[in-house]
């Protein structure tokens, strides 16, 4: 009996360190503020060796001073000025980052603003990204102080109009990628981006379509470059976001999920691609490609932020039928406008 009670007392000892290990602190690696423009500046604070939660992060903003207390963290590089960095976009906006631990485990970033914001701070904790060699990182936008309108919110862009250019992919003579029981990409990413375009009247933007029936934008028979460029053409100077809405395919029809693109280095690009990704994975069901950089057309020729959405697998059985489903496809667009609504209004950051 004895022998067995020790056992126990052995096997619980060893768990208990073991969850102890399992805990142990983040430490940071860098701190950026930087311009993202239309008034907002980010701050990114990076970290890596463990996990933070919300619940480890407290933010509290006073007479220009905003403080980050961050648990189960340590400073690391960042308690020294070479672990800071103010970029030049935001130096008219942010003074100085000191960074100490305050406690055991704990870690308190203290950020000094040249200018006024409001008195409400949000932030999301981002994943990190390895194919964008990213770290995990705390991310905070803080809005510039600019002169105040009588519509102003403190996080709404400027161009007053926020016209959307919604791009559904391929039409008429191409069809795009065909799924197992003939589901055409083309159909069903205009289907999407009509649904969408209903949804984002609605909410008060205007939205200009690439295409609204089943046609080629430029004309059957052109060069790839020749018609996504026609796309391209379609946003006016003042548009505000470009979307481009397809669906994904594979060889292995077993291949699935979701995945948004960005340009490279583009930081509202990416900001857009992300938010879209969110919304389109909490509809649930779906597994999570990410959130990617790639060279496509529509991207690094657009004049405005804009994203490319794969909204499924049409050659995976199941991922088909979904994306044939009206009522999947009304969900799908009302996640696209989620996302359009969040990158223009910050309390849709999760806090």
């Amino acid at each position: 009996m004895l022998k067995k009670i020790l056992t126990c007392f052995s096997l619980l000892l060893v768990l208990t360190l073991a969850g102890t290990a399992s805990a142990k602190p983040v430490e940071l690696t860098g701190i950026t503020a930087y311009d993202i423009g239309n008034n907002l500046v980010r701050i990114e604070i990076a970290y890596s060796g463990g996990k933070l939660d919300s619940g480890d992060v407290t933010t509290s903003l006073s007479d220009g001073l905003l403080r980050v207390e961050l648990d189960n963290a340590l400073p690391g590089r960042v308690s020294r000025v070479s672990g800071t960095q103010i970029q030049s976009g935001a130096r008219d906006f942010v003074e100085k980052i000191l960074a100490n631990k305050t406690q055991e485990r704990h870690t308190s970033i203290q950020i000094h603003l040249r200018e006024a914001v409001g008195d409400t701070v949000k932030f999301s904790l981002e994943p990190a990204v390895r194919s964008e060699k990213k770290s995990a990182r705390i991310v905070i936008d803080l809005a510039k102080n600019i002169a105040p309108r009588n519509d102003y919110s403190p996080f709404d862009y400027d161009g007053g109009s926020r016209i959307i250019v919604l791009d559904p992919g391929h039409g008429g003579s191409d069809a795009g990628a065909i799924g197992p029981t003939g589901v055409r990409e083309k159909n069903v990413s205009l289907a999407v981006s009509l649904k969408a375009q209903r949804l984002l009247t609605d909410s008060g933007y205007q939205v200009v379509m690439t295409r609204t029936t089943d046609v080629d934008v430029a004309a059957p028979g052109v060069s790839d470059a020749t018609e996504l460029q026609a796309r391209v053409d379609k946003a006016p100077p003042n548009a505000a976001l470009f979307i481009s809405v397809h669906c994904n395919a594979f060889s292995n029809s077993g291949a699935n999920g979701v995945e948004t693109y960005h340009a490279p280095n583009a930081v509202k690009g990416e900001r857009l691609a992300r938010l879209l990704n969110e919304e389109l994975i909490r509809l649930g069901g779906l597994n999570n490609r990410g959130v990617k950089a790639a060279r496509f057309y529509v991207m690094t020729h657009s004049q405005c932020p804009a994203s490319l959405i794969e909204l499924g697998f049409i050659t995976n059985p199941r991922e088909e039928q979904l994306l044939a489903s009206d009522d999947y496809q009304q969900k799908l667009a009302q996640a696209i406008t989620n996302a359009v609504n969040r990158y223009f209004n910050q309390g849709g950051y999760e806090s």
